[in-house]
């Protein structure tokens, strides 16, 4: 049957209001996937803008390992805390954890967290068949990410399950300047939406040389927006596996015991390699000898640098803070 055009709208409208047509309308759950589609659909007619930044080759998934860390302006520091085969566990503050696969882009796969009223929260998410893959970045890329998500509440322990999609393009490439340094970045931008509302857009500049993002743009539904940018980053020593723990302890030792100031030991385990360099050397008026060195962490292009002062007791060179009283020794 053909109809008027005038009439196609009123009828799409009584599809929707009226799930009894069953024969003749879509459920509204495929109404919606429609929707989605198009949605999708139409953003390869969007006009799209000649790329004015800098020229970079494809951008493959980051690597991480335990003790990998990274810093941001408003006090916000992460770090890798385990690998679990594909995922990658990261310490968000206290007892926030949560993994997610080396694609920082995505769905949080596992989270939990203890709230302000000392209740456990958790909650998961998983991907749904189509999804599709981002990586490797190149300008122009544009992809449809969808997510069977679930939490449980603390209080009753019933699972509230939903589904959610996203869509993520690369816009452009950029450089731009942070306090860790200036970066050649990729833009990623990825919009999350519950059934056809828009809950989300967060907005990350991912540096290729460092394998992280330096900074990150997050807008809400509720109008609570959130900027950061990445202050310091690279292997935090007490985070770090013990058996590189262990070495750098053991780098510490020997350098200041044998190393004249300006002079660096170095030693590597697994992609980590490490240098520790005595800066100064000084007397106490008790006799005591204090050295102060800079330590250094490097792996996967990402260095951390520390600056701190260890005094020579009978049980080794000790750091400063914990020598309990210098005049006794």
């Amino acid at each position: 049957m053909n109809l008027p055009n005038y009439q196609r709208p009123f009828l799409a409208l009584s599809c929707v209001l009226s799930l009894s047509l069953l024969g003749a309308c879509q459920t509204l759950e495929s109404f919606e996937d429609s929707l989605n589609s198009l949605n999708d659909g139409l953003g390869e007619y969007a006009e799209k803008t000649e790329n004015t930044g800098p020229a970079l080759p494809p951008a493959s998934l980051p690597e991480f390992d335990i003790g990998d860390a990274f810093v941001y302006d408003g006090g916000r520091a992460i770090y890798v805390a385990d690998i679990k085969a594909d995922r990658i566990v990261w310490n968000g503050g206290d007892d926030y954890l949560f993994e997610m696969t080396r694609d920082f882009t995505g769905p949080i796969l596992d989270w939990s967290y203890t709230d302000e009223e000392d209740q456990k929260r958790s909650g998961s998410s998983t991907f749904k068949a189509g999804s599709e893959d981002i990586w490797p970045l190149e300008y122009g890329d544009h992809v449809r990410i969808s997510t069977r998500s679930s939490n449980t509440d603390p209080v009753t322990d019933e699972v509230n399950e939903y589904d959610q999609w996203l869509t993520c393009t690369v816009p452009a490439t950029e450089t731009v300047e942070v306090p860790a340094g200036t970066f050649d970045t990729y833009v990623i931008e990825c919009s999350r939406y519950y059934k056809q509302w828009w809950m989300q857009t967060t907005k990350w500049w991912y540096a290729p040389e460092i394998g992280f993002y330096v900074k990150r743009d997050r807008a809400w539904n509720s109008g609570e927006d959130h900027s950061e940018e990445l202050v310091t980053y690279g292997p935090a020593p007490a985070k770090i596996a013990k058996s590189a723990q262990d070495l750098l302890a053991k780098t510490v030792q020997q350098s200041l015991e044998t190393n004249n100031s300006g002079d660096a030991k170095t030693a590597s385990i697994g992609a980590l390699d490490i240098a520790v360099t005595p800066i100064k050397t000084v007397q106490t008026d008790k006799g005591v000898w204090c050295r102060t060195y800079r330590q250094e962490l490097t792996a996967r292009n990402r260095t951390s640098s520390q600056i701190k002062s260890a005094c020579r007791t009978d049980k080794g060179w000790v750091l400063e803070d914990d020598v309990p009283d210098l005049a006794t020794q």
